[in-house]
């Protein structure tokens, strides 16, 4: 019996080309709508960064007897948390160089030759990259009496030469400042070493004039970044904890330019170093973590991680233990004991920044946790 299906009239049988035609449409949207729902959750795939500030405040070379092994576990325990890269607010080398009787260029020159590809071989044979910021140890150490300020761009050359840092800050300081942006995030350096008359003499700790305009701009014309993370060398707000510092600190501190621009434009972090030790202190919606290590004289190290996604940042600061070797004033190794080593670095203090909704929240927990007098 045959069947015969009843014609409507107006009706048009498709042809099989048309059908196929159809069902390959079909599977080509719903392969761009796979694909952008992938990209869409690459996106919102969380990353690291690691802050180790004042690394390693010494002169090296590469390999350097007596510190190598430590240095390595150290790195590598950095490396272990698989940052996208490391930043470095400052303090890379000693950097005592010019002779305090006769400051001379040439010492610079010499050293700097030295030191700098030493500290950089270091990095790269641990496989990490770095963003570094200008410390005072990288301008010769404080203070600064009129002979030697007349050497601090002779310094200031040799860590932009050496150090090949972006090259879009303020015209008097390129390769010293400048910004970046990875994963829609802002990072922004600031060199707080300016030429003027203060309490350590030719140079202050500050961010003026054509630096702070730059800085205002930066901040001003990235409105639509997920977070803003500062760094530079010195501490802004105070009291601070230090250990084996001079405890620099900005001139003016919460009344700088550079605070209240900070403040002003919403960044989440400033990081900093210089004092050896930890302090978390928020005024004014930022958050200033200072922290970092001194290998060779400091009893533990410490380093910052930062996990990051489109609307989080989690903080975990994280310590070790660790044995300077001392001879009078003179470092002659550092070394981690066996079971320091295997119970690994110990989570002093987690800060969560989360922006998911309305209003920004920010759980705190150790050193984050500031006392009621503070």
């Amino acid at each position: 019996m045959k069947i015969f299906k009843k014609k409507i009239p107006g009706q048009k049988r498709s042809s099989p080309g048309n059908r196929e035609r159809w069902i390959l449409l079909m599977v080509i949207i719903l392969f761009l709508g796979c694909s952008a729902k992938e990209k869409q959750d690459n996106t919102e795939e969380p990353w690291t960064f690691v802050s180790i500030p004042d690394f390693l405040n010494k002169d090296t070379r590469y390999p350097h007897p007596g510190f190598e092994e430590a240095l390595t576990y150290f790195l590598q325990s950095v490396k272990a948390e698989n940052p996208d890269f490391v930043l470095v607010p400052g303090d890379l080398v000693d950097g005592r160089w010019p002779s305090k009787m006769e400051p001379t260029e040439e010492a610079i020159l010499e050293k700097a030759a030295v030191f700098y590809p030493a500290w950089k071989a270091r990095m790269a044979a641990n496989g990490l990259k770095y963003y570094a910021a200008v410390g005072d140890h990288e301008v010769g150490d404080n203070p600064w009496p009129a002979e030697k300020a007349k050497l601090v761009p002779v310094f200031e050359e040799q860590f932009r030469d050496y150090l090949q840092m972006p090259e879009n800050g303020p015209h008097h300081m390129k390769g010293l400042a400048y910004y970046f942006i990875h994963n829609n995030t802002l990072f922004v350096t600031v060199n707080v070493f300016e030429p003027g008359v203060g309490p350590e003499g030719n140079i202050v700790a500050q961010v003026s004039g054509k630096q702070l305009e730059w800085l205002d701009n930066v901040l001003g014309s990235h409105k639509g970044v997920d977070h803003i993370i500062v760094m530079g060398h010195t501490p802004v707000l105070g009291p601070v904890n230090k250990l084996n510092s001079s405890g620099m600190m900005l001139e003016k501190g919460r009344d700088s330019g550079l605070w209240k621009t900070l403040a002003r434009h919403r960044v989440d972090l400033y990081l900093c170093g210089e004092v050896h030790a930890i302090t978390c202190t928020e005024r004014d919606g930022v958050q200033q973590i200072a922290h970092g290590s001194l290998f060779g004289w400091n009893p533990t190290v410490n380093y910052l991680k930062g996990t990051v996604s489109s609307n989080r940042i989690k903080l975990e600061l994280k310590e070790i233990d660790i044995i300077p070797r001392l001879e009078g004033r003179k470092s002659l190794a550092v070394e981690f004991t066996d079971e320091v080593m295997e119970k690994g670095f110990r989570t002093v203090g987690t800060m969560t920044i989360d922006k998911s909704g309305q209003e920004i929240k920010k759980m705190k927990s150790g050193c984050y946790v500031e006392s009621a007098d503070e």
